[in-house]
């Protein structure tokens, strides 16, 4: 397959720094930061294969059909999904956009304290405990729930691991700590905000 280039599309795809993602931050082995013909040969045959199918069903096509990374294949399925969400119409082509920006499309992940809580099921020394007449009246006493539960003794409970605790993440209170904690980064130096986020998978 042969591909014409417009003189535009010519000097974009000459224009320096064709690799780089994010002022430098990211770049991958087998794609850059524009559309060249591999990639439109690449959403052109998605296209013909698979253009109704759900996101997953792209990204699998583009991973396995192309033997790309699966970071690779994530930010390409995106793009392919933003030139066609623009472009509605299929009185287009994929090589009108050949040269043009690929936009950057990953994990991005921010280092930070997530606040959790812990429920712990174990035993401790205790007795159960009801005033009652008799042996048999202090059964049924305590078979009707009316005894009350007291620990002897709170220093069994110390050898228990963290281990053995179920931990759940608090979403609730982490989103209303995280709000708070951005807000600092939104009017201020955004450098320290960068220093605290790994990008990728």
């Amino acid at each position: 397959m042969k591909i014409k280039l417009t003189e535009g599309q010519y000097n974009r795809l000459l224009k320096e720094n064709d690799k780089d993602f994010l002022d430098g931050m990211v770049n991958f082995k087998h794609i850059g930061n524009k559309v060249t013909p591999f990639i439109v040969k690449l959403f052109n045959i998605v296209d013909r294969k698979c253009k109704d199918c759900s996101w997953d069903s792209i990204l699998r096509i583009i991973q396995n059909d192309f033997s790309l990374s699966k970071e690779e294949s994530i930010l390409l399925t995106y793009n392919y999904g933003n030139f066609r969400l623009n472009r509605l119409n299929d009185e287009w082509s994929f090589e009108e956009v050949l040269g043009d920006p690929l936009i950057y499309y990953g994990k991005f992940s921010y280092k930070t304290e997530v606040p959790v809580y812990g429920n712990i099921d174990g035993y401790v020394s205790g007795s159960a405990e009801a005033y009652a007449t008799s042996y048999e009246d202090f059964i049924d006493k305590m078979n009707d729930g009316e005894s009350e539960m007291v620990v002897t003794s709170w220093s069994d409970v110390e050898p228990m691991s963290l281990s053995s605790v179920d931990w759940q993440i608090d979403d609730d209170y982490g989103y209303q700590r995280l709000e708070t904690e951005l807000d600092d980064y939104i009017t201020g130096d955004m450098d320290d905000f960068i220093n605290k986020v790994d990008i990728g998978l």
